[in-house]
């Protein structure tokens, strides 16, 4: 029986190719979108769940007032401490700090530059698993002088993965002995290391670390099973303010399989992260699976005409509507299945060009050949029951006395149902339409907006010891450059500031209130060469030698401080008690996403940690070129490494950027999809009214009048779509833009884009159909009466 249901599909479809091309093609397409999408979301839910201990494991974060409240996930290192001592629900602590510092290895074999590395606790691998191919994970870490290797950096510095006891010198003088050798760091790991190094080494290099007041590193708790987790973080909640009289932090606990996916805060909240994104992506892909279905219903059921005398006669001839709604799903199932194989090998040709799209490492092998084939299957079962079932009802529904009699209405409210399924269609183009032009608008916002800070022709270096060394020499050789505007030099880059934090105090603060305020270090020049603006006072100067204990303050600390005529006055901060002598005006430092927080910047002419250089407007490969000349003969034993500071800011909006682009091309597709849906509904439109076309044009109806009657209807239900899908985007769209703390406002011009696109495709789809009707033989429609 099934084989020969199969026998009347293929001879159907074969039959009725164009149809069958245009269907499997629209299936094709939104089951290639659905599965690329469901692929990207499996990928972003895999991160971090490789870990033993991940569910008991969580990351301490803590709630500080800077001005407003701020989440810093980077916490005391005395705050791991003091929670550890304090609460035997604890396991486990582990401490990590990321290397932000550029170190020099060198062996007999190699020597190179190496940053993408960590500080640990000793019991790290005991908690994490990351897995060894050599060494002893409880005591590869003991000693300060350890260091544990990926197998890549093995091989090229030792020329295998055998690298047990083996040295590696730093250019510092000290040498460290590679006690184990790990695998690679998997991709969907949030934690991503070339190296580790014992975290007693960074304690001893940077003191300043035990500092209360020093947010910068990541502390995590395994708790023991048992764990009641909301009694514990209720007594978790105030352990800063207990052993910090006056400060009014608020610590907590992120489980850590969220880390990836739920890295925003807002008012001391987890509102979103990328789990937004991938909820939205997730959305989008079902979406796009849905006007798939939607077009394939309608052009299933406007061949109704075509395939009614056929039911009639399988009717007459004792056919059961059982029999003709197994026969018309095979059909159904049997195009989802070709244009399932269609779109899965499209995913799979694409893959690349996917991966390099979204900066995903997906990959179709062997072992993960059986999820995938399942992904696969699933899609075309949903397919097949979604667009299969409503045609297949409809086209056995045929009475076949009135079939043979020439009479293949379906009724008026399939016909109805049929227009509400277009209505639905361009909803959703629509909506999506209307997001790409908002998201596009508001990352041209982004990009134009005045940040208050110069990022552009802005190239920044390491300091490595090297050039630390030979300062003097170094601003020697650059100020012979003559394309070269200015340099300068600070402590941290701009989208680093507020990676810490120190105690802020000034006259008239309440005694027991304790304020944070994150710190910059920057030499003279700064404001020149990163063109930040001065509102009151001065900038540093080499007249002024009182400048190593004065500060200079933007307008959201002076916002915080409550002050008036703030110059002049003393603060106490990072190296005590100064006076203010400058006030800048506020600028982004960090994305568009965060409110500006209050920045005490010091004065610090060396020992910084990167240079910054504003260059010319003429030949910048010339000028690199110089540059790395410069940094070869002072700095050999480094390479030279640059980048610019406006990719490093457009780096913090990938997640945006991506977006804008899918939503882009989601457009095209939906629309694509919908004129194939709208065109089908055209379709049977015209051969439902062909008797009527037929007498209008003996009556003397020109071609136009007729392409306008049967146009006006369609334009119609694009006008209702538009009606509905206007506040139905204006509030998605609304609740996007929340995620930045400066954003555009919803403009009227955006919607009436979108309509004018969506009725011009409408129109041009419409179009063709009602012309080829008009330009039809009257006699051939009306032969039959």
């Amino acid at each position: 029986m099934f084989r020969n249901y199969f026998r009347i599909a293929w001879r159907s479809l074969h039959k009725n190719r164009t149809f069958a091309v245009i269907n499997i093609a629209g299936l094709a397409f939104g089951m290639a979108v659905c599965m690329f999408i469901l692929c990207w979301v499996l990928d972003e839910y895999s991160y971090d769940r490789f870990h033993k201990n991940g569910k008991d494991l969580y990351r301490v974060a803590a709630n500080v007032s800077w001005g407003s409240l701020q989440t810093m996930t980077a916490t005391p290192s005395v705050l791991g401490d003091e929670i550890k001592q304090a609460f035997p629900e604890v396991s486990e602590l582990v401490k990590v700090r990321a290397n932000y510092d550029n170190m020099l290895f060198s062996t007999d074999q190699q020597t190179g530059s190496e940053r993408n590395g960590s500080y640990v606790s000793p019991n790290f691998l005991e908690v994490f698993d990351f897995p060894l191919i050599a060494g002893d994970p409880h005591t590869a870490l003991v000693q300060p002088n350890s260091i544990i290797l990926s197998t890549t950096l093995a091989k090229r510095y030792f020329g295998t993965d055998n690298a047990i006891g083996k040295i590696i010198r730093l250019d510092n003088g000290s040498s460290l002995q590679v006690t184990a050798v790990m695998k690679e760091v998997p991709a969907n790991s949030s934690m991503q290391f070339k190296f580790l190094l014992p975290f007693a080494l960074t304690l001893k290099q940077n003191p300043w670390l035990e500092r209360q007041g020093s947010f910068s590193i990541e502390n995590y708790v395994l708790l023991k099973p048992a764990t009641d987790l909301k009694k514990f973080a209720a007594k978790l909640r105030n352990i800063r303010q207990n052993s910090n009289p006056g400060t009014h932090d608020i610590v907590w606990l992120q489980p850590f399989e969220d880390i990836y996916l739920h890295s925003r805060f807002e008012n001391g909240q987890v509102v979103g992260g990328r789990i937004e994104y991938t909820r939205l992506f997730l959305i989008t892909g079902l979406v796009v699976l849905i006007i798939a279905c939607i077009n394939f219903m309608n052009l299933s059921t406007a061949q109704a005409s075509r395939r009614a005398l056929e039911v009639g006669v399988r009717k007459a001839m004792g056919a059961s509507r059982r029999s003709l709604v197994l026969q018309f799903t095979g059909e159904a199932v049997l195009m989802c299945v070709m244009a399932a194989l269609t779109a899965g090998i499209a995913v799979y040709c694409l893959l690349p060009v996917f991966n390099n799209f979204t900066g995903k490492h997906i990959v179709i092998d062997i072992h993960s050949l059986g999820r995938y084939l399942f992904l696969l299957l699933a899609v075309v079962v949903v397919t097949g029951v979604l667009a299969g079932s409503y045609p297949a009802f409809v086209l056995s529904a045929f009475r076949p006395v009135k079939v043979l009699k020439g009479d293949i209405s379906t009724g008026t409210g399939s016909f109805l149902f049929r227009k509400n399924l277009v209505v639905v269609q361009f909803v959703i183009s629509f909506v999506f339409i209307v997001a790409s032009v908002v998201i596009y608008q508001q990352m041209k916002y982004i990009y134009e907006r005045n940040t208050g800070m110069n990022r552009e022709h802005i190239l920044y270096v390491e300091m490595s010891p090297g050039l630390l060394k030979k300062q003097d020499v170094l601003e020697q050789s650059l100020q012979q450059l003559p394309d070269l505007i200015s340099f300068t030099y600070s402590s941290a880059l701009p989208v680093d500031i507020g990676g810490m934090s120190a105690d802020l105090s000034w006259e008239g603060k309440p005694e027991k209130q304790i304020v944070d305020a994150a710190p910059l270090m920057m030499g003279y020049g700064f404001m020149n060469t990163m063109g930040i603006q001065l509102k009151e006072g001065r900038d540093f100067s080499p007249s002024f030698p009182s400048d190593s204990n004065a500060y200079i303050v933007n307008e959201a600390a002076v916002r915080l401080m409550v002050m008036k005529d703030p110059v002049g006055k003393d603060i106490s901060f990072w190296r005590g008690k100064g006076k203010i002598v400058g006030v800048v005006k506020d600028f982004h430092f960090k994305s568009m996403h965060e409110q500006i927080i209050p920045l005490i910047m010091m004065l610090q002419p060396r020992d910084n940690s990167y240079l910054l250089l504003k260059l010319g407007k003429g030949d910048l490969t010339a000028q690199i070129a110089a540059l790395g000349k410069i940094s070869a003969q002072l700095n050999p034993s480094y390479s030279f490494e640059y980048h610019f500071l406006d990719e490093l800011y457009g780096q913090m909006y990938r997640a945006e950027t991506m977006l804008r682009r899918l939503a882009e091309l989601f457009s095209i597709i939906a629309v694509l999809i919908s004129c194939l849906g709208l065109f089908g509904l055209s379709v049977f439109t015209a051969g439902q009214r062909r008797k009527e076309i037929g007498i209008r044009k003996i009556l003397g109806a020109s071609v136009m009048n007729i392409t306008s009657l049967l146009s006006k209807d369609f334009l119609k239900l694009v006008g209702i779509a538009i009606l509905i899908a206007t506040p139905v985007s204006w509030y998605l769209m609304q609740q996007w833009l929340q995620n930045f703390a400066y954003h555009i406002p919803i403009s009227w011009w955006m919607f009436g884009l979108a309509a004018f696109l969506a009725i011009l495709i409408a129109l041009v789809t419409v179009s063709f159909q009602s012309v080829k009707a008009a330009l039809g033989n009257p006699v051939k429609s009306l032969k039959t009466e």
